[in-house]
């Protein structure tokens, strides 16, 4: 039998926090669900896909929507997995197409709603008893052939905060995902009619459908819409195709996968070639135990299994490296406090700076990791700073989730492998800014953004392109133009087009004055660690 597991799907139902579900027999074998539009942490993911990979030679089908984070925290623990021998295949599935080919960021497009479709599917061969190698093949199909597009009437708020964005009641948001996240464009509001023509002519452009192609449909709630409101999308959207001579095989239609409480549609076609029409049909008409599945009935297990609980510094396979004497571990420790007190402080802002461009979470998933470092302070290992990145790069991975989760654990873990090969007897603060240097390479690697993306990268870069500058000055004022290099790098994002993560979906200049959250977090700790420094020379 193969197994299939999954993506998490953040699928929240209307002013509720229970978690809408896509597992089960015909579906879903896992799903690894992360904090409020976060991707999961990848030990999370880890222990699923140990779980179902576990004396499964059939193997494991991995499928992932197209978000820097999700891709970054699957990345890792589909890594895990291979090097224990369990045989993994990923799908990533990227379905909207809001955005013009001409204007999409380097993060490519998002996976939107019409991932079920591959879910679905692959999850009825699976079922069948197919090879994980034609489950892959036929799934990368239905991907290639879905498009997703999604207006929202209104913005969404993560409880306890205000609004991501702001939306006149006679306005439109377009090309809206899941996340919160302002659209591509905004629009006056038109009936019915008008904003479904719009969204199924792009929708039709992007799958090349003509007279006579036949096609099944998604029509998905995003929390907030009234059943009225929405059985009007489906019924324009079935008239509207039929007037194109398109044939409408299937209709799926419900609150599938959500925004917390706004209101607003994606529209999801899949495109249901000759050569596969009838076979996908039946793939979709196969019966599934997923409760959440339009259509079908409810199975959910009476018991469940819970992961182990996991200290958030895991145990780090001995200390390595060079070591600090007592002087130099109290500074280490002060310099950690410090710039978590700094992050915690600033979380509000920090969230506010993330609102519209982002889903307005930076503050909160920084405090996260802050908070881990606080909370095992006095277990890191200080005496050696090798070790000690190791660990804080495993409460990132554990405690952060999302983006920043991965980015930072890929920085910190760049870091300690650089602080592993110093010397004892070599300059501190060079050994220090090898560290920085291959946490930034390491990122630019694999989060793909460089210097003008509008990323945390516009920080670092200038904190790193400064200290190479003075390095071997030994100049008094060496921590003070480092703070002023931070900050120009931080100040440099406003106004600034982002190419790299969620904001580059973003296009509406109002969304990008401010300065990018993510560069402004790295500019918060760096200055803080550099005038602590700085003082503690002055003592």
């Amino acid at each position: 039998m193969l197994y299939l597991s999954a993506i998490k799907i953040r699928t929240i139902a209307q002013r509720c926090t229970v978690v809408r579900c896509f597992v089960g027999d015909g579906m879903l074998t896992a799903s690894i669900a992360g904090s409020i539009f976060a991707a999961p942490p990848s030990t999370h993911i880890t222990y699923a896909l140990q779980c179902v990979g576990k004396a499964n030679k059939a193997g494991v089908l991995v499928v992932v929507p197209n978000y820097t984070g999700d891709c970054l925290n699957f990345g890792i623990a589909i890594e895990k997995a291979r090097q224990t021998g369990i045989k993994v295949e990923e799908i990533i599935v990227g379905d909207d197409c809001s955005i013009p080919e001409g204007e999409q960021g380097i993060a490519g497009k998002r996976g939107l709603v019409g991932m079920l479709f591959v879910i679905k599917i692959a999850g009825a061969l699976a079922k069948r008893g197919s090879s994980l190698n034609e489950v892959v093949e036929i799934a990368r199909h239905v991907s290639q052939n879905t498009a997703t597009y999604g207006i929202g009437l209104t913005a969404c708020a993560i409880p306890g905060q205000e609004l991501m964005f702001q939306l006149a009641q006679d306005e439109v948001e377009c090309g809206m995902g899941v996340h919160g996240e302002a659209g591509y464009e905004r629009i006056k509001l038109g009936t019915a009619s008008k904003l479904v023509s719009m969204m199924l002519e792009r929708i039709c452009e992007t799958l090349a459908l003509a007279a006579n192609n036949s096609v099944a449909v998604i029509v998905n709630n995003f929390g907030g819409l009234s059943q009225l409101e929405q059985g009007i999308i489906v019924h324009e959207v079935v008239n509207q195709l039929r007037y194109r001579s398109i044939n409408v095989i299937r209709v799926y239609s419900g609150t599938l996968m959500t925004s917390l409480n706004s209101s607003g549609v994606h529209v999801s076609l899949l495109k249901l070639n000759e050569n596969h029409e009838n076979m996908f049909v039946e793939y979709l008409d196969d019966i599934t135990a997923a409760p959440c599945w339009p259509n079908r009935s409810c199975n959910v297990p009476s018991t469940a299994i819970r992961a182990p609980s996991e200290d958030a510094t895991r145990e780090i396979a001995g200390k390595i490296g060079i070591s600090l004497n007592t002087q130099e571990q109290c500074l280490t420790k002060l310099c950690l406090e410090n710039a978590c007190v700094a992050i915690s402080d600033n979380e509000e802002y920090l969230n506010e700076l993330d609102r519209g461009c982002g889903d307005g979470d930076c503050g909160s998933t920084m405090k996260r990791l802050a908070d881990g470092v606080l909370n095992n302070l006095n277990k890191l290992s200080l005496s050696h700073p090798a070790t000690l990145l190791s660990e804080i790069a495993s409460i990132a991975e554990t405690c952060m989730g999302g983006t920043s989760g991965a980015l930072y654990c890929l920085f910190f873990t760049s870091g300690a492998k650089e602080l592993a090969l110093c010397r004892h007897g070599e300059d501190k603060r060079r050994m220090w800014f090898l560290a920085f240097y291959s946490g930034l390479k390491c990122l630019e690697k694999y989060g793909k953004a460089k210097v003008g993306d509008r990323t945390m990268i516009d920080t670092m870069d200038a904190v790193c392109t400064m200290s190479r500058k003075i390095l071997n000055e030994r100049a008094s004022d060496f921590y003070e133009k480092i703070v002023t290099a931070a900050w120009e790098g931080c100040n440099s994002t406003k106004n600034m087009r982002p190419k790299a993560g969620r904001a580059s979906y973003v296009k509406q200049a109002q969304y990008l004055t401010k300065t990018d959250a993510g560069s402004y977090v790295a500019a918060i700790w760096i200055t803080t660690i550099a005038e602590t420094m700085c003082s503690a020379m002055c003592t």
